[in-house]
């Protein structure tokens, strides 16, 4: 895989999670869409880019099997978002704490992966701790925590790191 082709990739990734950090923070705010089906849609559609572009971009990753189980464990959360919401909400707050980790290690291999062919490379180190926190937080708010809390800090979460990745693509194409 070439250099530009992953480059693409890490833009379409920063777009759609822009994209949908954003939709499903404002959607909910200012249409009829519920925040759990904005929640429930996100998780599918980014779980399922996630594990899908972890495949194609297997010769430039190493860590590319993290990347499918994260993807699957968000479209599985989304799934069970949809058909367990009024069941047992437990399930579905601890799969997201565990997707938090799970995706704060994955984007720590990301930037040591990627460390000499991105620019700004370190952005993702701060993402990256700061989704570990977040996974710890919820894993220890778990009996408190709310569905909403989910949403919001999955949201923020997607928001930071659309914006990371976009910034990485931009300083990486553009100062060549």
């Amino acid at each position: 895989m070439t250099e530009s082709r992953f480059l693409s990739f890490v833009l379409t990734e920063g777009l759609l999670l822009l994209f949908l950090g954003f939709g499903m923070l404002i959607l909910p705010k200012v249409s009829m869409v519920s925040f759990g089906y904005m929640m429930f849609l996100s998780f599918i559609i980014y779980g399922g880019y996630k594990s899908i572009s972890a495949v194609l971009t297997k010769n430039f990753s190493k860590h590319f099997i993290l990347d499918v189980i994260v993807g699957l464990l968000l479209f599985v959360n989304g799934i069970l978002l949809y058909f367990l919401q009024a069941v047992d909400m437990m399930v579905i707050i601890g799969l997201a704490g565990v997707y938090f980790i799970l995706k704060s290690i994955s984007s720590f291999s990301f930037t040591v992966q990627t460390r000499k062919t991105l620019n700004f490379w370190w952005m993702c180190i701060f993402l990256a701790l700061l989704e570990m926190f977040v996974g710890l937080c919820v894993i220890i708010m778990l009996p408190s925590a709310a569905i909403w809390l989910i949403g919001i800090l999955t949201g923020l979460d997607f928001i930071l790191s659309g914006v990371v990745l976009m910034n990485m693509y931009i300083s990486t194409n553009y100062m060549k």
